[in-house]
């Protein structure tokens, strides 16, 4: 059934200021899903777009030995014992952003470096996920500043329309 919605990425991207990225980091399938689509997703964002690639699901991952977050409540930390094996490390995502870069002719320094974009969080226990949201958006707001002080905004305003005169033909005169 994905495939119907195939398309629909680039409309809900287009002009965008960033581009969230997400994997499963459980399934290396889900990694390799995304980079096979996200080709199609870059192109019609900004030039100026920030991507950040998310790896998602660490609270089902073996790997469960995760620092403090001051967003996590005590008890959203579960045993280890009934964990799937993570498959989605750091530096898979770090390569896939590199590959972004490269796909949109970006140089590495002109940009955010990857170790600072690619982050791994739980959406079910919140770990994470407000310092992602907090990062990309102290990076997003400058761009949207800037393009708004660069010209006239990419919409088009439909309340200044004005009906054209209708003339007669001359053939029916």
């Amino acid at each position: 059934g994905r495939e119907q919605f195939h398309g629909l990425g680039s409309m809900y991207c287009r002009g965008a200021a960033a581009v969230i990225l997400t994997y499963d980091v459980n399934s290396l399938q889900s990694l390799t899903e995304l980079e096979e689509r996200f080709l199609a997703l870059t192109d019609s964002a900004s030039a100026d777009c920030i991507f950040a690639i998310v790896g998602n699901k660490v609270d089902l991952s073996d790997d469960c030995a995760l620092p403090p977050d001051e967003n996590r409540p005590e008890k959203a930390v579960a045993s280890c014992g009934s964990k799937a094996r993570k498959q989605v490390h750091a530096e898979d995502a770090i390569a896939l952003y590199k590959k972004i870069l490269k796909y949109k002719m970006l140089d590495e320094k002109d940009v955010p470096a990857a170790e600072k974009m690619c982050f791994e969080t739980s959406a079910k226990t919140g770990y994470k996920v407000d310092y992602l949201f907090e990062t990309v958006f102290e990076m997003v707001v400058p761009i949207i500043v800037r393009q708004k002080a660069e010209g006239p905004p990419q919409t088009v305003d439909i309340t200044d329309y004005k009906p054209a005169k209708r003339t007669k033909s001359a053939c029916c005169a």
